[in-house]
């Protein structure tokens, strides 16, 4: 069922000696370059690295910046808290997210099994159209909410 395959490779010969052996004096040569550049200019260099990090904490606090959102207009669940309750950890935030998920599951497992009762029924009344049409908005939201 399994047949052996033989090669004649060298095993000593491996991908990386291969490429090491073609590219390995280009390589030692950008080494030492950069080795000399260092060594003669290593203010320069420290000035780069300061520069780049003050750039860096520039750029965090205002390009790369996010604003907390605040509560967002327009539909909501009916059992979303209006206040979540943020926490100045970051662990404790990726924690009240689960959370925050699992309470939207029940709530979607419960308009699921509101939405399936009303489609059981052979006669939809107009209260049923109504609550239906609000579930449906309701899932909506949450959809919204949890993405």
């Amino acid at each position: 069922m399994f047949k052996r395959i033989h090669s004649n490779r060298d095993p000593g010969e491996t991908l990386w000696k291969s490429l090491r052996q073609e590219f390995g004096s280009y390589f030692e040569q950008a080494g030492t370059s950069f080795g000399h550049f260092c060594a003669n200019h290593p203010k320069t260099i420290f000035g780069s690295m300061v520069a780049l990090l003050i750039l860096s904490v520039a750029l965090s606090f205002t390009v790369f910046h996010h604003p907390a959102q605040g509560p967002r207009s327009g539909s909501a669940a009916p059992h979303h808290n209006a206040n979540p309750v943020k926490s100045p950890h970051p662990l404790d935030d990726g924690f009240s997210r689960i959370l925050e998920t699992g309470s939207a599951l029940k709530q979607t497992l419960g308009l699921k099994q509101e939405v399936e009762a009303i489609l059981a029924k052979g006669k939809i009344s107009p209260a049923d159209s109504l609550r239906l049409e609000r579930d449906l908005d309701s899932l909506a939201a949450i959809q919204h909410q949890i993405h």
